[in-house]
């Protein structure tokens, strides 16, 4: 009577050690492995794109993908080795693996990876290089009509930190050597600019931009010339200043780049810092410069 026991037990134990009471998310009939199985499972279904699941990612693999889309195969939370990822590409397919990183570039970061493999890095790592140079200092001049101090023109002398956050190639996130003259070039087009709103635009010709607007002192009317001023999308603070240098930066970064970041000081001891996802990289580009 024991022996049966105990392999009655044993055999228990070991479908526990092989997750037969794993963990199961249920939702409209359908079961899946993880939550993260469920959001890709539903996105899928939500754009009725066909798909199968456990499907080998090369001929006899025992690695499965858990949804295959024709050629395209989905990995959530696993990665197949180098060895198979080659087997799959001879055999004409891709892997993209879903999966949640523990390292976040900010508190706004889920830790959420799409990382398409054999186009870019291995690991699914992001990292986070700065860029603090004396070359990043630069001075401007701006208007804010709607404040009593900042109201009349005056300028600031101001410097840029640059972080840039990516998945690390051959161990660099971005070669500081190449990421630095692209940060120059962008701050050089703003030195010693004048800033200002684009809506107080009345008229301008091939080299003037004639500017009205009404402030807590009363009417201003500018003629400035076009190659000394900046248009921004709105009033000219240090925050929309850091969005028009991010703008600059970004279109230029590599494609492992997932984000850049820049602290603009305004004089010392106070400034921002915006941090951008690069997903509108061709979007930007397109954008006057």
């Amino acid at each position: 009577m024991q022996k049966p026991l105990l392999d009655a037990v044993a055999a228990k134990v070991r479908e526990i050690g092989d997750g037969g009471y794993g963990r199961v998310y249920r939702k409209n009939g359908k079961e899946y492995r993880s939550h993260l199985h469920q959001i890709v499972g539903e996105l899928l279904d939500s754009l009725e794109i066909e798909y199968k699941t456990r499907v080998p990612i090369f001929p006899g693999a025992r690695t499965m993908a858990d949804f295959a889309i024709g050629k395209k195969l989905i990995l959530v939370e696993r990665e197949p080795t180098r060895e198979e990822m080659a087997k799959a590409k001879r055999a004409g397919k891709s892997c993209i693996i879903v999966s949640r990183s523990a390292i976040r570039s900010d508190l706004f970061d889920d830790g959420l990876r799409v990382v398409q493999m054999g186009a870019g890095p291995q690991d699914g790592r992001l990292q986070t290089i700065f860029l603090d140079d004396p070359s990043f200092n630069f001075d401007y001049a701006h208007i804010l009509p709607k404040t009593e101090k900042c109201s009349v023109m005056h300028g600031h002398t101001s410097s840029a930190l640059v972080e840039i956050v990516g998945s690390p190639r051959d161990g660099m996130v971005v070669d500081f050597n190449d990421a630095k003259p692209i940060i120059r070039q962008a701050i050089s087009a703003l030195d010693h600019k004048l800033f200002i709103n684009k809506r107080y635009v009345t008229g301008e010709d091939k080299t003037h931009v004639h500017l009205k607007f009404e402030t807590v002192h009363g009417s201003f009317e500018l003629k400035v010339p076009k190659k000394t001023t900046v248009l921004l999308q709105g009033e000219a603070t240090v925050e929309n200043l850091a969005q028009e240098l991010l703008r600059r930066i970004s279109p230029r970064m590599p494609e492992n780049v997932e984000a850049v970041g820049v602290y603009v000081y305004e004089g010392l001891n106070k400034g921002t810092h915006l941090l951008a996802q690069v997903h509108t990289r061709e979007a930007e580009s397109r954008r006057t410069p």
